[in-house]
């Protein structure tokens, strides 16, 4: 332990620098890029908690008709919505307000932060199950060049926390299976709840774990009466809450995703599988990465027959009473858990193509943990291996570093409407300032995506119409707003299904990108050159 403690800096040196060096261009980076739906939603829950004065218990964003269970027809009156406990958005809305400045590089260096912890205890994880540096700090390598946990290691969703809070409770299960302290037992199980507290999907590394200390309970190697007080406590918190958000739900509706959406039959799961494979299988993991995973798996294969088949040939004729039973393999724990994301997978299977962060959810943590029972397996005895395999793993770490560099690159050159929506509805809330129009407001923003994007570059809360269907848009005229803010480009498009409206308000300002309105009773024709020319 003592050794540990000496070289522990060296991986918090190196994760660190990796790290910075992968973002460094990033780091005050509006969300814009792959999946800038949800981060906008999370970066405005952290402004909604300086807007509602921080209670913690009624998360708000900028958008007061929600997407559920109304899909945006039905107006609230207020912006509460329900979400998984948004600790850590509530913890950026603090530092915004400490700093003094609700820029996108507070929330990406807390996240970063938090992504670096992660990566630190994974090293710790592996070096308790290797006992060996080198291993320890590659396998490290394997989780922090992952393309995905790259992109969302400075973002603004949850994932990243929740999967560090996963990872330490881990860890501290980890030493309880080594030494039967119940307090590690206990640690691990209070960061295994607020971890499933800010995503749900970590109740499967939860129960999984549960599962396994059961067979050890049945095997036992272990007792039930001294768990049941924290499991007890952890379920009560979840039960809680659970009941709390779905009181929001009901009552204000909410923005986020809160059921499950299995494929429809066997033809449409088949077609989910290859799209969410062909769309995101390297973007999981390197493709190089895979092939060194692999080339362990079957390394560590022919270690366990040989060394199996020598124990056999050794123990041959002979029996002992003295030898002592050996513990459960924690395999069966990367079993059960990965049994739990399949699960997941299948019941999530619609949105597994759109959302490349439920890897962070589910299978990335049974898989680097897979990864590190591998390195296990594989003896490296002889100096001359020794430095060998160090040498490989360099290399293939400098490799992977350049892969994930690249990707990242290539993931914000993807075709994306969140870059759009940004670019034109830049500067929004100086516009809006320069027309006198009150930060109270209440905005209708026809054709603005996504649905917090627009309101957070203008700096205030509203309605949002990104679309037009079956008379939406007519819907939302008659809801109470003070001004319209129009995306020219997407209403040029629809012009002809729209050309009524622009004779129903009256262009106050606005720039080449959008138009602020103000509704009119007063109904004259104009051709639409005449509304989207500037307001003298």
């Amino acid at each position: 332990m003592k050794r540990f403690r000496i070289i522990l800096p060296i991986p918090l040196l190196v994760i660190g620098l990796a790290l910075l060096f992968l973002q460094r261009n990033y780091m005050d980076e509006y969300p814009t890029h792959i999946h800038a739906w949800a981060e906008q939603d999370h970066y405005a829950l952290a402004l909604g908690f300086i807007d509602n004065g921080f209670d913690l218990f009624h998360p708000e964003t900028m958008v007061y008709n929600k997407q559920f269970p109304s899909w945006w027809q039905e107006p609230s009156a207020t912006t509460i919505t329900s979400a998984d406990f948004p600790i850590h958005e509530y913890v950026v809305a603090l530092l915004m307000k400490l700093f003094g400045t609700t820029s996108p590089w507070v929330f990406r260096l807390w996240t970063l932060l938090w992504a670096m912890t992660g990566l630190l205890f994974v090293y710790r994880i592996a070096f308790e199950v290797t006992k060996k540096f080198t291993k320890s700090l590659f396998v490290t390598f394997v989780a922090l060049c992952s393309p995905v946990f790259v992109y969302y290691s400075n973002g603004f969703l949850p994932s990243i926390p929740a999967l560090t809070m996963g990872i330490i409770g881990l860890w501290f299960y980890l030493r309880y299976y080594e030494d039967n302290r119940r307090r590690h037992f206990h640690l691990g199980l209070a960061f295994l709840t607020v971890a499933l507290l800010m995503r749900t999907t970590f109740a499967i590394e939860l129960i999984a774990i549960l599962c396994f200390e059961l067979l050890r309970i049945i095997r036992k190697e272990s007792t039930l009466p001294d768990k049941l007080p924290s499991i007890s406590v952890s379920v009560a918190i979840f039960l809680a809450y659970f009941l709390w958000n779905r009181h929001l739900r009901n009552l204000h509706g909410t923005i986020f995703l809160g059921q499950l959406v299995p494929p429809e039959n066997w033809q449409d799961f088949t077609e989910l599988v290859a799209d969410t494979y062909h769309r995101w299988t390297f973007h999981y993991f390197q493709r190089l990465q895979y092939l060194v995973v692999a080339a362990l798996a079957i390394t560590a294969l022919v270690v366990a027959i040989v060394k199996k088949k020598k124990n056999k040939n050794l123990k041959h004729g002979k029996t002992s009473s003295t030898d002592s039973p050996t513990p459960l393999s924690l395999w069966w724990l990367v079993l059960i858990e990965t049994f739990g994301c399949l699960l997941f997978a299948v019941a999530m299977m619609q949105q597994m193509p759109f959302h490349d962060y439920y890897l962070l959810d589910t299978f990335f943590l049974p898989f680097i943990f897979a990864v590190i029972l591998l390195l296990r397996q594989i003896p490296v005895r002889r100096l001359s291996a020794k430095i060998v395999g160090a040498t490989i793993a360099v290399i293939l770490c400098f490799f992977w570093i350049r892969g994930a560099q690249t990707m990242q690159v290539e993931r914000r050159a993807m075709e994306n409407d969140g870059l759009v929506s940004y670019t034109r509805f830049k500067d929004a809330d100086k516009v809006l300032d320069s027309l006198g129009i009150s930060r109270d407001a209440k905005i209708l923003c026809l054709y603005g995506y996504a649905q917090n994007g627009p309101f957070i570059q203008m700096g205030r809360k509203g309605y949002t119409m990104m679309w037009d269907e079956d008379g939406w848009l007519e819907n939302a005229l008659g809801w109470d707003y003070d001004y319209v803010v129009i995306e020219n480009g997407k209403f040029s498009e629809h012009l002809d299904q729209n050309r009524e409206l622009l004779s129903r308000l009256k262009k106050i300002g606005g720039n080449q990108s959008f138009s602020v309105c103000t509704p009119t009773n007063n109904w004259t024709y104009q051709e639409d050159w005449q509304f989207f020319c500037p307001v003298e």
